[in-house]
């Protein structure tokens, strides 16, 4: 198993990383190397950002099979998605608590006061209009005032100035519910972001998980062995004593910033969120920034699936809910196909109606995170010979198979999920129901060519 820089070794070693030597600028051509390399799959070090004090590393996770790596997977079959949902739901059945330590690499250098410059840190400017440089690859770090207990996330983080950020909180994260929280108590709020941290604290940190449940214990889990954790130089928060970089902060909950960055779905997101005082950064000796490229790009996607397996887990599970007669439910989430759900259920058709009466009450299901219709854009129901699970077949069957303008469903001014910008006032959006099956008249005609046999034969036995 991997922490952060045996990984980066493991790159090197293999030739998969690309070296920047020469100077770049990091408002106006860093992102555009970055983004370059990347789209060729290969890990990036740029030693060399004018201005910055630390050397920048990235795409190091842009394609699952390098989650697998990090992991220990050795083949030689290949890491799959499936494969990596199975570790995280094995992580999140049996957690491995946290160990805190003295001390750690993390705290062998302190900067506190004056001495505090977020300018250090080589962080890109990713888009044309985005607000400024924008932190990516960090996890941050609250505890809920309540219950006590820790929480960590992905948040994308705006500097500001020298000793200011903005870190962002969907509605969806445990951060959101935290900075609501905190301003209840009237007391200052401390939070901490980690850069450098484990693979496995970093698919922890994309997880979506109940509430009050410590994703330091699911990344030991994904590890095999404790993470172990540091105690912050200005608060009681812990911190990856391994990281790179730690900030430490106090949340300025009365004052919001709006700030806007490019999303994966390959549009601009617009946020709001507190402001942020930077007191205290600590580091490593020879420590690294690590950036992920924002948007619509390899690395960002692949961590984002670690999300969607959550959410592709709520949505199935309230559609089997609201549809015990559903044969099979596939949820799709692609930044191709924006920002929200397509779910296919498979039926064994019983009359003409019952595809429209199915769509509806799958929209009207309750789901664990939002309520299905508005994390969900289009649903399609299919016959039970069409494998919901291949995006080919389930084409072939709306295309083949819908022939009546009644067969598809226009639902509009649905409450939408933040995330799908083009909704209109009050965040409403139009929710799309398609009949894929075969009209019961027309079975004869419309039934697909079978081999019979085919499907129990093993090649194998064939094949010399």
């Amino acid at each position: 198993m991997h922490d952060f820089r045996s990984f980066i070794q493991l790159l090197k070693d293999r030739g998969e990383l690309d070296h920047v030597s020469r100077p770049v600028e990091r408002t106006r051509e860093l992102a555009g190397v970055m983004s370059k390399i990347e789209r060729t799959r290969r890990a990036f070090y740029f030693s060399n950002v004018e201005g910055a004090r630390f050397p920048l590393v990235g795409g190091l996770y842009n394609h699952i099979e390098r989650f697998g790596a990090a992991l220990g997977h050795a083949g030689p079959e290949p890491f799959t998605n499936e494969e990596f949902d199975r570790r995280i739901e094995a992580a999140k059945a049996n957690p491995v608590a946290p160990k805190t330590v003295p001390t750690g690499p993390v705290q062998e250098n302190i900067i506190t006061g004056d001495a505090v410059n977020l300018g250090d840190l080589p962080v890109p400017t990713f888009f044309e209009r985005d607000s400024g440089p924008f932190i990516t690859g960090a996890v941050g770090i609250t505890r809920d005032p309540v219950s006590g207990e820790l929480n960590i996330g992905v948040y994308r983080t705006l500097i500001i100035d020298r000793n200011h950020v903005v870190i962002n909180a969907s509605s969806m994260s445990d951060l959101r519910q935290n900075y609501n929280a905190w301003e209840a108590t009237g007391k200052p709020m401390p939070i901490a972001i980690a850069l450098g941290v484990p693979p496995a604290l970093l698919i922890a940190g994309a997880c979506k998980l109940a509430r009050n449940v410590c994703e330091y214990g699911i990344a030991g889990g994904l590890a095999g062995q404790p993470i172990e954790l540091v105690r912050c130089q200005d608060s009681d928060l812990l911190v990856p004593a391994g990281a790179e970089i730690v900030i430490e902060g106090t949340v300025e909950l009365s004052e919001r910033v709006n700030n806007t960055l490019g999303e994966f779905a390959d549009q601009y997101g617009p946020e709001t969120a507190p402001l942020t005082r930077v007191d205290t950064i600590t580091h490593r000796n020879d420590a690294m920034f690590y950036s992920i490229v924002a948007g619509r790009n390899p690395e960002h996607n692949t961590l984002g699936h670690v999300a969607v397996f959550g959410i592709q887990r709520s949505i199935a599970a309230g559609i089997r809910a609201a549809i015990p007669e559903a044969m099979d439910v596939d949820v799709l989430f692609e930044p191709v196909m924006g920002t929200l759900a397509h779910v296919t259920i498979a039926i064994d058709k019983q009359s003409d109606a019952q595809p429209k009466e199915i769509i509806e009450r799958a929209f009207a299901a309750r789901g664990d995170i939002f309520p299905i219709s508005r994390i969900t854009k289009r649903i399609i129901v299919v016959d039970n010979d069409v494998d919901v699970h291949n995006r080919d077949e389930v084409q072939w069957a709306i295309w083949n198979r819908a022939a009546d303008a009644a067969k598809f469903m226009v639902i509009p001014g649905v409450e939408s999920w933040e995330l799908e910008r083009a909704a209109k006032e009050g965040q409403r959006s139009v929710r799309i129901g398609i009949d894929a099956t075969m009209d019961l008249a027309d079975v004869e005609k419309l039934m697909r060519p079978i081999i019979p046999g085919a499907d129990k034969i093993n090649i194998s036995d064939y094949i010399d």
